[in-house]
């Protein structure tokens, strides 16, 4: 990730990427078919462990207003891992990779929302897949924006004004 950052997606080469790591290029070709691969490789194990932290916070099970709640896990993610965030979603990254990342998202809120004892997205009216297209669209480019421009939004504020904004209720209240 750091040699995206250092420069840019399409700067970097497979030659970087194994000069970097202290490897040959076999060993690489190994692992992954070409640079996107291995970025994207790094990008997943990134999202997996957001997704694998937002289980183990509700143990008991989902609480009211889940949609917050991912996207506060969402947006502290993406303050703890400002570089991850910014080959993902930013000027240093892929147009390939942010739709990657947003497939990748859509898909998993699809399999989130279906499994909600109620169907929240109902009181949207929308097909679920185009309701997930919407919400991982907002949420990208909101992340996105966040990070790129001063400001002085916390990852809770962050959260709560996407819930607002999308869900037409406030946020729950902080405890």
């Amino acid at each position: 990730m750091q040699l995206v950052l250092e420069k840019g997606y399409e700067g970097v080469t497979i030659q970087d990427i194994t000069d970097r790591a202290d490897l040959g290029r076999g060993t690489f070709y190994i692992h992954f078919k070409d640079k996107e691969e291995a970025v994207w490789s790094a990008i997943e194990d990134g999202l997996h462990a957001t997704e694998a932290d937002a289980h183990r916070q509700f143990p008991g099970g989902i609480p009211p207003q889940p949609e917050y709640y991912a996207y506060r896990n969402i947006f502290r993610h993406a303050e703890q891992n400002k570089d991850l965030y910014k080959v993902m979603l930013g000027g240093q990254g892929s147009g390939v990779m942010t739709a990657r990342v947003q497939n990748h998202l859509a898909a998993e809120m699809q399999r989130d929302l279906a499994l909600l004892p109620v169907p929240v997205f109902l009181e949207f009216h929308v097909p679920v897949d185009i309701l997930a297209q919407v919400i991982t669209g907002a949420v990208i480019q909101l992340v996105r924006w966040w990070l790129e421009t001063p400001n002085r939004y916390s990852a809770e504020d962050m959260a709560g004004l996407l819930y607002t904004s999308l869900h037409h209720k406030s946020p729950p209240k902080k405890s």
